[in-house]
């Protein structure tokens, strides 16, 4: 994944809050389905008042997927011109390439060392699309300019990027955080199961929201400061065992989404101020769901403050946690680009004890 690049995927009416470092973004469909006559479940009563301590700051991600994420197909100069030796091959940009010859790859350099002493003629690829497994067979080309045989493939190792912490488990310190997964490398290999770490980050700049253009933070990861591991990505986001120091941080009590009703909220982030700040908005829908989902929170930016800052809510905001009555109860998850003052917020409910 080249991160010199902007690179921000949309939907027609939603984007995802995380940012990839210098401004790479996440989507997500733009369905909306809210349920209604659902009874609070056993998991909604035990989460009340259940303590954790409140996130709000920025923080730098890094995600290794199981697997190299293809980014593009490419051509490759030989002495006889240029070949694309993956053209006919059944393999597309976000496939998840397992295997060169039956040998793992996590890197460009394991793509090489499994081709040195392969017939070249005849290269299994093990590739993963949407959980499922197959092969495909390529021809490996000698690269005129290198002088290595090259498949003519462009693949990334890693996801960087920023999000917003959510919470720590005062009981067993395991965070959530960002409120959606990183869905360049979400299910690509038919799990949850990822690889990686949380560390601090520097937020130097941001770009306001506009009508059909989401804004964002700015930044870079500070990979010294590291924050905890990662090794869950699912669809209600980021999950590991936190690392970092707590005692700056605030214990607050968590409340169930059968609590959460229509009307004035807050949300908590310190990427504008350098301290958890709060913001009020208004929750304008509380959508009942009985099981992980999406979008349960409708609201809106109220507070002048966050829309001078930066037109309401935008990328890199993701996981910014979501308070009412004074008690934790979301996260914020999508921003409208017709409006970047709206947006969809997940329960704390799904986040919980991941």
């Amino acid at each position: 994944m080249n991160l010199s690049k902007r690179k921000i995927i949309v939907s027609a009416t939603l984007v995802l809050l995380i940012v990839v470092v210098f401004a790479m973004g996440f989507t997500n469909g733009s369905s909306e389905v809210f349920l209604s006559g659902l009874k609070p479940t056993a998991k909604q009563d035990k989460i009340t008042n259940r303590e954790v301590y409140l996130g709000g700051q920025p923080i730098g991600v890094e995600v290794r997927s199981n697997g190299l994420l293809v980014e593009n197909i490419l051509p490759v100069v030989t002495k006889d011109g240029v070949h694309t030796p993956l053209a006919d091959c059944d393999i597309k940009k976000g496939d998840l390439l397992k295997k060169v010859n039956g040998i793992e790859v996590y890197s460009s350099d394991d793509i090489g060392k499994a081709l040195k002493d392969a017939d070249k003629d005849n290269i299994e690829l093990m590739i993963i699309r949407n959980g499922a497994s197959f092969t495909t067979n390529a021809k490996a080309e000698l690269d005129s300019i290198s002088g290595e045989y090259k498949l003519g493939l462009s693949v990334s190792d890693a996801t960087d990027g920023i999000g917003t912490l959510t919470f720590v488990d005062c009981a067993d310190l395991r965070y959530g955080a960002l409120g959606h997964p990183i869905s360049e490398i979400y299910g690509k290999d038919g799990t949850t199961s990822v690889s990686g770490f949380i560390c601090g980050a520097n937020v130097f700049s941001v770009y306001k929201g506009e009508k059909n253009r989401a804004g964002e933070l700015v930044g870079n990861l500070i990979k010294e400061v590291k924050l905890g591991n990662i090794d869950t990505n699912e669809q209600q986001g980021i999950f590991g065992e936190y690392t970092g120091d707590l005692s700056g941080m605030k214990k607050i009590s968590v409340a169930s989404s059968k609590n959460v009703k229509p009307g004035k909220a807050q949300i908590v982030t310190s990427a504008f101020t350098g301290k958890p700040t709060y913001y009020d908005i208004e929750i304008i829908k509380a959508c009942k769901q009985d099981k992980d989902k999406p979008k349960g929170i409708l609201y809106r930016v109220t507070d002048q403050r966050l829309i001078k800052l930066c037109g309401g809510i935008v990328q890199g905001m993701s996981g910014s946690p979501i308070i009412q009555k004074g008690k934790l109860v979301g996260a914020v998850t999508h921003v409208f680009l017709a409006d970047s003052t709206k947006g969809y917020g997940t329960y704390i409910d799904w986040m919980i004890d991941k």
